[in-house]
């Protein structure tokens, strides 16, 4: 049998969340481009008034089993929700299932929905309740084939979570191959924009590649450090990649009094700042 007590805080829980809804009606809008303004409005009240049913049928002994059903369904639609949220890549997730709207973790709110499925399949699966056991097996089978829909959906985001983790930072520094770019310690090929003194970055870039769109504003702020940074468009300047056998973007070079002192392809701008730092210790070096 299960505990009455499961029951008695699956009742509390959707009876405190309903209330709170109640008392904060705009915390919760269920909105999105195809849902009227109307029932997006009153989305709150509306999912209120069904955690309340929902309580009251887990409650009372003889429709706790509806009541687990009703649980399990609802636990499972906002798992599926929240993991899918969480999948396209949003970190945290603004959660007003008690009124006030905060922001948590997004695996620690898709968790405590999985928790509510998990404890509604528990109820609506007491093998002592009024339900025959091929009932119960039938309900046992359903639920788990949802358990396991929303742990592939759960595993697929944790995939693409680290996959955004593992882009944002690189590898541990630029990928400097001696073979590419131009030969170091030799002066750099002409570039129209280049003084040729101190110390200068030349940034290669492309329209498609999406990482040189987000290394722009850091190389735009390296400029205002005193760095002198030419930026150079694989599109407009076709001949310069050439001449600079770049192999890829986005790709940096170094230069102190024009003789190439540090290249490589970088992916974020710690390692541009690292190549930089690396070119000024070279250049300190051959003086």
């Amino acid at each position: 049998m299960i505990p009455w007590v499961l029951r008695l805080a699956v009742a509390a829980t959707f009876a405190w969340s309903a209330l709170a809804k109640l008392r904060h009606r705009d915390a919760l809008v269920i909105d999105g481009p195809h849902v009227p303004r109307r029932l997006a409005a009153g989305s709150s009240a509306a999912l209120a008034v069904i955690e309340a049913i929902v309580a009251v049928l887990v409650l009372v002994p003889a429709t706790y089993v509806v009541g687990g059903i009703c649980t399990a369904a609802l636990g499972a639609l906002f798992t599926a929700t929240l993991a899918a949220r969480w999948a396209r890549g949003t970190p945290r997730l603004a959660c007003a299932c008690f009124g006030a709207q905060t922001e948590h973790a997004a695996w620690l709110v898709t968790l405590r929905a999985a928790a509510v499925m998990v404890a509604g399949v528990l109820i609506a699966t007491d093998a002592g309740a009024s339900i025959s056991h091929a009932a119960a097996v039938d309900a046992a089978l359903v639920a788990l084939t949802a358990v396991v829909a929303v742990l592939v959906v759960l595993v697929l985001a944790l995939y693409r979570h680290v996959g955004i983790l593992e882009r944002r930072l690189g590898p541990r520094s630029a990928l400097e191959i001696p073979e590419e770019g131009p030969p170091f310690g030799v002066r750099a090929p002409g570039l129209e924009g280049l003084a040729g003194r101190g110390s200068e970055l030349i940034a290669f870039g492309s329209d498609h590649c999406g990482l040189c769109r987000e290394l722009a504003p850091g190389f735009r702020a390296l400029s205002r450090t005193g760095l002198a940074v030419r930026g150079v468009d694989e599109g407009a300047e076709p001949d310069a990649f050439a001449r600079f056998r770049v192999p890829g973007t986005p790709y940096v070079v170094h230069t102190g009094d024009g003789v190439v002192m540090a290249k490589g392809l970088v992916n974020t701008l710690e390692q541009v700042e690292e190549l930089v730092g690396v070119g000024l210790e070279r250049a300190e070096h051959a003086r």
